[in-house]
């Protein structure tokens, strides 16, 4: 006997019987009436939602033998044939098989010849994101400008892979996921149809493992019927599927609550004779902390929600919502992790382990409540022992030692104030060449201010006036603020009043930053000479050919 599965015997034959994509039925469906009809239509979304069964009712649209409409009949020739497979100008093309170029246009030699039967020559390109580069090149042409009796129906659950270029020359429908009211309330219209017995809350389970696909509910439908000898049970189901009792869920979160680790250790025990799907019972936990934060945070109840309200409002009130956050976030993280584990099992087991150790502002509870009681056990103890054995002036001590304040916190650094640094003042016949460094020591200038002293160079220092040269390299440190800053800490260290000029764009030999830089290279230039003189560096060099290129000297390297 032949059997023909539920997603072919009751896929949708018009516009008006599509489940859950009324966006794109009516957009349609006007598009049509109206005679506004595209040449290209792309159709993208995730998997078991409609893309091709639209497409082929948009193929029956075009070909109706009543004419182009929204509502064709199912009756005529055309639509008929459609239906069944065998309409000889609809050509499907599967684009995962026929990638290469030379597939592409092979498919469009046809394209400038009439329809043989229809109205409308039909090429339904499904899985189109699986073409070669290559392949949509050659297309695009076509594509863009078909003959007016050529229509293109694209479909692809990755439209981001699509070049822009195909992408801009059809018209794009993206087809959302279906809920889970709508996936199981078209499972209970086709039960009823064909009579067949079934629970809700079977076709609850069933709807939310489709996870929005109604190809997917149908399908798992269909061996549920199997399983069930031709009904639907909840528990045939749950068999089935590899989940658990939604008690078994809760009852095993309770535990983790309240820190019951007997409690979870037998409820883990039960869940592991029954070898469920793991992966699917932490989803079904991650739901039920969804629905716990709905309710706690803004106090908003799933409708559809397969867990008892009570038992969702007594979780609320047993623990805070920054805990069920955690809880949550460390379910998610389980789920992505569960395949890298040895084996689900284990990956499971962690990660109720992980929720259960971790507490919200509580790191390490159990082992510092431990520690705190030992600690406070043998301090009562010691104490205790003192008084009992000790004589008064011992009693005394141990008084003093209980009543000790705790050390207080550090002080940082930059928080205490310094004594002031004494400030050394000189005439100013002694601001001379020489001593020039030891002034600048006095000036503690910082900045911009402190690099122009280091390039200044004393000219002069007659009549009460003191003439710096400032070397032109340092002419970007020559802003106002770091000139005013320069002479107030000079005059601050001077006895007299006096005036001070700087002097810009000189060409200074002597500077501190000058003499500092000659130090610096005289010494690098003694590092590389030890370097080079070093016997195994020459041997390297005589027997290798080696060739010395860096010497690091402490943090920095100094090239050769």
């Amino acid at each position: 006997m032949s059997y023909q599965a539920l997603a072919r015997q009751f896929r949708p034959q018009n516009f008006t019987e599509l489940v859950g994509q009324e966006h794109v039925s009516q957009a349609l469906m006007n598009g049509l009436e109206q005679g506004r009809v595209h040449h290209a239509f792309l159709f993208t979304g995730t998997r078991g939602v409609g893309k091709t069964t639209v497409a082929r009712i948009l193929a029956k649209a075009f070909n109706c033998e009543k004419g182009v409409t929204g509502d064709p009949c199912g009756q005529c020739k055309a639509c008929t044939e459609i239906s069944e497979g065998r309409f000889v100008d609809l050509v499907e093309v599967d684009a995962a098989s026929r990638t290469g170029v030379d597939d592409t246009r092979e498919l469009l030699e046809n394209v400038q010849y009439a329809p043989t039967s229809g109205r409308y020559k039909i090429y339904l390109i499904d899985e189109v994101h699986m073409f070669s580069n290559s392949s949509f090149n050659a297309l695009l042409k076509t594509l863009e400008e078909p003959p007016p009796h050529v229509k293109f129906l694209l479909a692809t659950t990755e439209p981001k892979k699509l070049p822009v270029t195909v992408l801009s020359r059809c018209l794009q429908f993206n087809l959302k996921r279906l809920s889970l009211p709508q996936i199981k309330g078209h499972l209970q219209k086709l039960l009823k149809i064909q009579s067949v017995e079934f629970e809700d809350s079977a076709l609850e389970l069933i709807a939310r493992a489709a996870d929005g696909s109604m190809r997917d509910g149908l399908s798992l439908l269909d061996q549920s019927l199997a399983f069930g000898a031709g009904s639907v049970k909840e528990n045939d189901v749950k068999i089935m599927l590899g989940t658990m009792d939604q008690n078994s869920v809760v009852n095993l979160l309770n535990s983790i609550i309240s820190k019951d680790s007997e409690s979870l250790s037998a409820h883990l025990k039960q869940i592991f004779e029954m070898a469920p799907d793991y992966a699917r019972f932490l989803s079904d936990m991650a739901l039920l902390l969804h629905e716990v934060s709905l309710l706690q945070i803004l106090n908003s109840y799933v409708d559809s929600s397969q867990f008892d309200r009570a038992t969702i409002n007594t979780i609320v009130k047993s623990t805070s919502a920054e805990q069920i956050q955690l809880y949550y976030q460390i379910v998610i993280k389980g789920q992505e992790e569960i395949n890298l584990a040895p084996d689900s099992k284990i990956g499971f087991e962690m990660t109720i382990i992980r929720m259960f150790a971790f507490k919200i502002g509580q790191p390490g509870d159990l082992n510092r409540n431990n520690s705190q009681t030992i600690s406070q056990s043998n301090t009562t103890t010691s104490i205790n022992s003192v008084r009992q054995n000790s004589s008064p002036a011992a009693m005394s001590t141990t008084h003093n030692i209980n009543t000790l304040k705790p050390p207080q916190s550090p002080v940082p650094e930059a928080m205490v104030q310094s004594e002031p640094v004494a400030v050394k003042k000189y005439h100013l016949k002694d601001i001379t060449e020489q001593n020039w460094g030891n002034i600048f020591t006095q000036l503690q200038l910082k900045g911009t201010a402190r690099e122009l002293a280091r390039n200044a160079h004393i000219i002069s220092n007659n009549n009460g006036v003191l003439v710096l040269a400032i070397d032109k390299q340092a002419h970007a440190f020559m802003t106002d603020n770091a000139q005013q800053k320069l002479k107030v800490a000079i005059e601050n260290v001077v006895t007299e009043q006096i005036s001070i000029k700087l002097e810009q764009d000189v060409q200074v030999e002597k500077t501190i930053a000058r003499t500092e830089q000659i130090q610096r290279d005289t010494k690098v230039r003694e590092t590389k000479d030890k370097v080079q003189q070093n016997p195994f560096v020459h041997h390297m060099q005589n027997n290798f050919d080696a060739e010395v290129i860096q010497i690091k000297q402490g943090q920095n390297f100094l090239e050769v």
